[in-house]
């Protein structure tokens, strides 16, 4: 993202040579990344002549606010509520998909993309909603779209290597502290450029891995606030399952064969749960607060009144009115049915059950 050579697709390609290569039945998945990275280049160009400086100069002035949950708990939906109060900054889906021109293009390009997706009727194809650069994205997907070779999100594009970035950029396991000071580094670099492109507001951000890394987070921001919400692991698993389905019909350009995505959802769920447990008393007193997912689609406005007093946040009132609108706006979300396979059911206990007691979710019958 920041420096002008080696070029992009030079990168690309050498990420793909040491993640297996690209697989003969994903090759449409490489066409949106061959004009990202060749028909843009020249804009990345501009940016580094014209912003370097003023992002390494920057300070972000107030520590974040983290949306923390697994992927499907419901973190999307809390973090499109928090991004109604104009008072928070946050980071775009433009920004996650061009965060090497955000802040020299995104003005002027992003309303080109929204009318060609009203025009075409383009959804979005995981949140099945239509599809908006301005919604709300997160930063595992800008360090991976910036190809940075840190990017825990590699694990989408190349499914057989999920768990080995998994280890590596999301629990940080046997990762020598210079490899973590780098990723720490470049994330910093990053969340400057939405701070700036969100004009220096407090930021608000929303990445489901970060639920694993609260430790490595304080060390980079002290005073930040944490709002964790939780979903019946049942539920988060069943959904998961349906997630992984579309993002690699539509990203993946490594092979998917011979894959157990079934056991790397458990895996991940319950290491990212245990991992999250572990680090949770590191937060400072008021500046976590736990939310459990039915109870806020439930009641979302009440539930962000409480979020917004335990955490001492702005003056509710003030965008209270904008997040009532919003709420009534919104479909009807409902409990999804986890029946499984018995087979399936006595695996997916294991790593499932000790969270179910922790939340204190009914047990399966």
């Amino acid at each position: 993202m920041n420096q002008l050579f080696p070029l992009p697709i030079y990168t690309f390609l050498k990420i793909a040579s040491k993640n297996g290569g690209f697989s003969i039945k994903r090759l449409k998945n490489i066409v949106l990344w061959m004009v990202k990275l060749v028909l843009f280049e020249p804009l990345r160009w501009v940016e580094l002549a014209t912003q370097q400086k003023r992002i390494n100069r920057h300070i972000i002035g107030v520590d974040p606010v983290f949306i923390l949950g697994f992927y499907r708990s419901g973190t999307s939906y809390l973090h499109e509520f928090l991004t109604q109060d104009e008072r928070f900054g946050y980071h775009t889906n433009f920004q996650m998909v061009f965060p090497e021109i955000m802040l020299s293009s995104e003005k002027w390009l992003s309303p080109s993309f929204e009318s060609i997706f009203r025009l075409f009727k383009i959804f979005d194809p995981v949140h099945r909603v239509p599809l908006s650069f301005r919604f709300p994205g997160e930063e595992d997907g800008a360090m991976t779209t910036a190809l940075n070779p840190r990017g825990a999100g590699w694990g989408y594009f190349f499914p057989k290597k999920m768990m080995d970035y998994f280890q590596k950029y999301v629990l940080f396991k046997n990762q020598p502290s210079a490899e973590i000071e780098a990723w720490a580094n470049d994330y910093v670099f990053l969340l400057k450029k939405i701070s700036l492109a969100s004009g220096g507001k407090p930021l608000v951000l929303k990445s489901p891995p970060n639920t694993a890394r609260i430790k490595l987070l304080l060390t980079i921001f002290p005073n930040a606030k944490f709002i964790f919400i939780h979903r019946n692991p049942y539920e988060v698993y069943a959904s998961n399952k349906k997630f992984l389905q579309v993002t690699h019909g539509f990203y993946a350009v490594g092979s998917t064969q011979s894959i157990d995505f079934n056991q790397i959802i458990l895996d991940t769920y319950a290491q990212t749960m245990e991992r999250y447990v572990q680090e949770k008393d590191l937060i400072p007193s008021g500046h976590l607060i736990e939310l459990a997912y039915d109870d806020f689609v439930k009641a979302p406005v009440a539930s962000l009144k409480k979020v917004y007093e335990a955490l001492h946040l702005h003056d509710f009132s003030v965008c209270e009115t904008r997040m009532s609108a919003f709420a009534a706006r919104q479909k009807t979300f409902s409990s999804l049915q986890h029946d499984l396979p018995e087979g399936e059911r006595r695996i997916a206990s294991e790593k499932l059950e000790p969270f179910l007691r922790r939340w204190n979710y009914p047990r399966r019958q």
